[in-house]
């Protein structure tokens, strides 16, 4: 082993960090430590009832959060929003039952009527074409 002056004397026990001495076991510490840092948030979403306009709009609402507010006889849905700068947005959703789309009528044409119109069509060219 090599003896380098480092200012101390010999007989002086020599100290090694911990993470010169176990490098295995502080890898490991780190990989938990940012394991724990990119875990993504958890997300609670509920659903408040309220009576009306006026209760969504004095509903307390934390900064950078949204609340999704409901009426209690089911007319609308509100979302509240609240933004850093102070200011909130309130969006109202009109609740309405959906209706059963109504198939469009398609008229097809048979094979007879489809030859026939365009007989009528090479007749009209070639008389045409004749005067």
């Amino acid at each position: 082993m090599a003896i380098y002056n480092n200012g101390f004397p010999i007989n002086y026990p020599q100290y090694y960090p911990q993470q010169f001495q176990y490098p295995q076991q502080n890898a490991q510490q780190q990989n938990v430590g940012t394991a724990q840092m990119m875990t993504p948030p958890t997300i609670h979403a509920e659903i408040v009832q309220i009576n009306g306009r006026d209760d969504a709009v004095n509903f307390p609402v934390g900064t950078g959060q949204s609340q999704m507010m409901m009426t209690k006889d089911d007319s609308a849905i509100y979302i509240k929003s609240a933004y850093a700068n102070g200011q909130s947005t309130l969006i109202k959703y009109a609740k309405e039952e959906a209706k059963p789309q109504e198939t469009q009528k398609v008229d097809y044409v048979t094979r007879e009527e489809f030859e026939r119109r365009i007989a009528e069509i090479m007749k009209s060219g070639k008389e045409e074409k004749d005067e």
